[in-house]
């Protein structure tokens, strides 16, 4: 595989593209807050608001992302690059969408149970670390296209420590501590421990996605998928 030159990529557009990770990292700390407020029992208004946030936020992800793909003359070796960059984060877009989902639904639950969730109190401080390590498991997975990583350039190297497979194994560990819980707990009606299950089941969702979103990027590595600069040479 023919690497792509370093110096082809223009400072602004390394900018841009930082930028863009940036803002996918803010939507995973909108994902975090919300979690948050509705395991505390958090007004309806409070859920749409953070629905209303994360909506908003796509959108501008959606924006920033054309400007990536307009800033550069599609026929050229840049605009090439730029297309690479992109089109692996068309996984990632999926899994902010989802992530939208789950928060939307806080929203309309939140209609139906407030001013009263149906989450023991002593359950709470295991689904917000489950949440941390979920969303920690989408940052690292951000922090792989950074343009000093540019995951067309690196050598497959293996899992890194604390990359995003040891934060997926971390949320599957604590999932399944906080399932055994709730089984476990008698004083919790057949009614009520069904929707915890698919609570924490949608939570631990999002990190096996990104687990998936970079295995993918993983085995694009070991297979040496031509770059752009590799097309053009022929």
């Amino acid at each position: 595989m023919q690497a792509a030159p370093r110096s082809v990529i223009s400072r602004s557009i390394e900018s841009d593209l930082d930028s863009y990770l940036d803002a996918i990292a803010d939507a995973t700390a909108i994902f975090r807050e919300a979690v948050d407020a509705y395991l505390q029992g958090g007004s309806e208004g409070s859920c749409w608001r953070q629905a209303g946030k994360i909506s908003e936020h796509l959108r501008t992800l959606d924006d920033m992302q054309q400007r990536l793909e307009t800033g550069v003359r599609p026929q050229s070796a840049l605009g090439d690059l730029v297309a690479e960059m992109i089109d692996p984060l068309t996984g990632v877009s999926r899994l902010l969408k989802d992530m939208k989902r789950q928060i939307t639904g806080f929203a309309i639950e939140s209609g139906f149970s407030s001013p009263r969730r149906c989450v023991p109190a002593y359950l709470v401080p295991d689904l917000q670390e489950l949440s941390d390590e979920v969303c920690a498991a989408v940052d690292a997975l951000v922090e792989s296209y950074r343009p000093s990583l540019l995951w067309w350039e690196q050598p497959f190297s293996g899992d890194a420590e604390h990359g995003v497979s040891w934060y997926e194994n971390q949320a599957d560990r604590l999932s399944m501590q906080i399932l055994k819980k709730v089984f476990a707990d008698d004083s919790i009606d057949l009614e009520v421990k069904l929707p915890l299950v698919q609570l924490v089941e949608e939570i631990d969702r999002v990190a096996d996605q990104a687990e998936g979103i970079d295995r993918e990027l993983r085995a694009r590595r070991m297979a040496g998928l031509p770059t752009a600069a590799g097309r053009d040479s022929h």
